[in-house]
């Protein structure tokens, strides 16, 4: 899973694989590696992956769906109907 999910956050982001090693300052043949899934990234390794990519390390290793960005749009989402809600029962009052 782990492997997928780097292959897809990489290419929606329009990068190579080396791009991606060069910032976490390792090969591109260990890098490549790890989106073959032939082996893993460290813990730490894990984590600057997820900063890099602005995800969750849970988002990685396939234990959500959702990556950070689109939870906070979803919560800014509902937070503005919310609003709108709040500011429809101040024009229309029901009795």
């Amino acid at each position: 899973m782990l492997n997928q999910q780097l292959r897809k956050l990489r290419r929606q982001k329009k990068l190579t694989q080396k791009q991606v090693a060069n910032y976490l300052h390792i090969s591109t043949s260990t890098y490549g590696l790890w989106e073959q899934g032939r082996n893993e990234p460290d813990s730490k390794r894990l984590l600057e992956l997820a900063d890099f990519f602005d995800v969750t390390v849970d988002y990685l290793l396939g234990r959500e769906s959702l990556t950070s960005t689109q939870e906070q749009t979803i919560k800014n989402t509902i937070q503005t109907l919310e609003q709108l809600t709040q500011q429809l029962k101040n024009i229309f009052p029901q009795d």
